[in-house]
């Protein structure tokens, strides 16, 4: 069998329709789509999150290859996770088999929620994830977001057993003075929070290693590899480590890591095509007990370009049994994905409005970090909301002060 085309290209499916009537919301996610086609009339098909795909000629010389040549690859992950799928289909096996023992049937699945989202979104993102039987939600907290206002509004909607990671996206400067705070109070007051990801920039190998000693949380690496993977573990930065793409990097991590006997994570954003690569790989993995994360609940099953969504019961979704990925692909919509063109979000003024009287009007989304002078996630008793041109003069006004300022204060 030998590889005879290869497409990889840019798609735009639309965002689930829980958002189509939220300016700031209602868009596209971008993925990068690979079909990969053999002269023995097998194709396979992947997807993962991308901003776009690299240059064609890096795909020319996989023209009359094997498709078992690229096991254990790096190569891009959705041309990846169509090598698999071929193999799959090729043997009449689901793709796990050609990566190791399975160990479990099911792996455990959280939602996910954009970053940013005012109050009510994110109390809707809740109902909507435990509605949908999740019991794991993960968000990134963001420049002006106040994870233990966002906690209490999570623990008022959502229902007993569920659970919250939050993502802190360490990278941005974060220091122990900030965070210990913060994780300390969730830690007393917020059980429903049990995860901690990313506090600090990952070469701040101290500071990881001072929260570990001072938190029962689970504080998760997020993946981001300063020091290659291995050394992170026998330095003991974290009580659980995040897989991410490229494949083949990550099924010799998550192999390594589970000789360690340290919990994995699974994150590999896409639709449901990169959850089941996801799925293939923790279910071979002694140590993937962690919850996966993609980002398929981010789209109504029908719009994904399988029309399909794996089913979350009680947390965990079973991993498929038919052949390669086990999913058929509808070519009509990944081709009309590939021609659809972004949404461009309508301008809106960021109010956000504390507790003094005060209020911060901005171009957009506020950086608070930058405003106030403190560290992200220490400012309290405040509220957010966007602004967006309702045709009055006081709106036009007020977006014309701000594009010229960025932000003030009234």
């Amino acid at each position: 069998m030998k590889i005879t085309d290869i497409e990889v290209f840019t798609i735009l499916p639309p965002l689930a329709k829980r958002y189509r009537d939220n300016p700031a919301r209602n868009g596209h996610e971008r993925r990068v789509a690979a079909k990969v086609t053999t002269d023995a009339g097998i194709v396979g098909y992947g997807d993962f999150d991308g901003e776009a795909p690299p240059p064609v000629e890096t795909f020319e010389p996989l023209i009359d290859t094997d498709p078992f040549d690229y096991i254990g690859s790096d190569l891009y992950p959705s041309v990846v996770m169509a090598m698999y799928d071929i193999m799959g289909k090729y043997l009449e096996v689901p793709a796990y088999k050609l990566i190791g023992q399975k160990v479990r049937d099911g792996i455990s699945s959280a939602a996910w929620c954009w970053g940013g989202p005012t109050d009510q979104e994110l109390a809707d993102d809740i109902v909507r994830a435990a509605n949908d039987g999740y019991t794991i939600f993960k968000i990134h907290t963001s420049p002006l977001g106040d994870v233990i206002r966002w906690t209490k509004i999570i623990e008022e909607v959502a229902p007993p057993g569920f659970r919250v990671h939050y993502d802190f996206t360490g990278r941005r400067g974060r220091t122990l003075g900030g965070v210990l705070p913060i994780v300390a109070r969730l830690e007393r007051d917020h059980p429903i929070v049990e995860w901690i990801e990313d506090p600090f920039d990952t070469a701040d190998v101290e500071s990881w290693r001072e929260l570990r000693r001072r938190t029962q949380l689970t504080v998760v690496h997020g993946g981001s590899w300063k020091l290659g993977g291995g050394h992170e573990a026998q330095l003991g930065m974290a009580d659980a480590y995040m897989m991410y793409p490229p494949i083949g990097t990550l099924i010799a991590t998550a192999t390594t890591y589970s000789k360690l006997n340290l919990q994995t994570i699974f994150q590999m954003c896409g639709g449901t095509l990169a959850k089941s690569m996801a799925m293939h790989v923790a279910c071979t993995m002694p140590t993937a007990t962690g919850h996966s994360i993609h980002l398929d609940d981010q789209l109504d099953a029908e719009d994904d370009i399988t029309r399909k969504r794996f089913p979350v019961h009680e947390g965990f979704s079973r991993v498929s049994e038919e052949p390669g990925l086990g999913f058929d692909v509808d070519e009509t919509l990944l081709y009309k994905y590939r021609d659809n063109v972004p949404n461009e979000i309508a301008p809106y003024v960021g109010v956000t409005r504390f507790g003094s009287g005060r209020t911060i009007y901005s171009l957009g989304q506020p950086h608070l970090p930058k405003i106030m002078g403190r560290e992200e996630g220490t400012v309290r008793n405040y509220t957010y909301d966007r602004w967006f041109d309702d045709g009055s003069e006081e709106w036009a006004k007020t977006y014309e002060r701000v594009g010229n300022e960025e932000w003030y204060v009234e």
